[in-house]
């Protein structure tokens, strides 16, 4: 007789089991989901260029740009629709909504007698996707294109 009383037991402790395992699946795939209609459309980049303080730049923004890769050469080509350029002096600390663009074009040069060492850092919605130093000559601008889900190279040239 103790057999009958210990198979309803087991029984329920089994199917208790089996529930709360079907429940914790099904709140894991409802968290999981939640991620698939979150839009990973970029809303902001923030640019960050210290280095030689002091020193007065020319900075050229543009969102209204077409840019694509020239195979043969390996590099970025932009033609620049709109732009806005600005003076500014180092330290560049700025962010810059591009949540309707989905895209940036950054041109930074010196004036025709300065030089200046610098560190970039370029984060999209607070995710770093830029970290580099180096020197801009006069002549030899700094440039940066950012858009969203297309593959570009670091080298880059500019048709006006």
């Amino acid at each position: 007789m103790r057999l009958a009383f210990f198979r309803p037991v087991v029984s329920f402790l089994v199917m208790n089991r089996m529930k709360s395992l079907v429940v914790g699946l099904v709140l894991l795939g409802g968290v999981a989901a939640c991620g698939i209609f979150e839009d990973p459309s970029p809303e902001n980049i923030s640019i960050l260029m210290t280095g030689s303080d002091g020193t007065e730049v020319m900075a050229i923004y543009s969102q209204v740009f077409t840019a694509g890769i020239n195979q043969e050469t390996s590099t970025t080509e932009v033609e620049i629709t709109e732009s806005d350029t600005v003076f500014d002096v180092l330290p560049l600390d700025t962010i810059i909504d591009i949540e309707e663009s989905r895209q940036l074009f950054l041109q930074v040069e010196t004036m025709p007698t300065d030089t200046a060492q610098v560190q970039v850092r370029v984060d999209v919605d607070g995710r770093n996707v830029l970290a580099r130093e180096g020197a801009i000559f006069p002549g030899t601008p700094w440039r940066y294109v950012y858009q969203f889900n297309r593959p570009l190279t670091d080298v880059v040239e500019v048709v006006f």
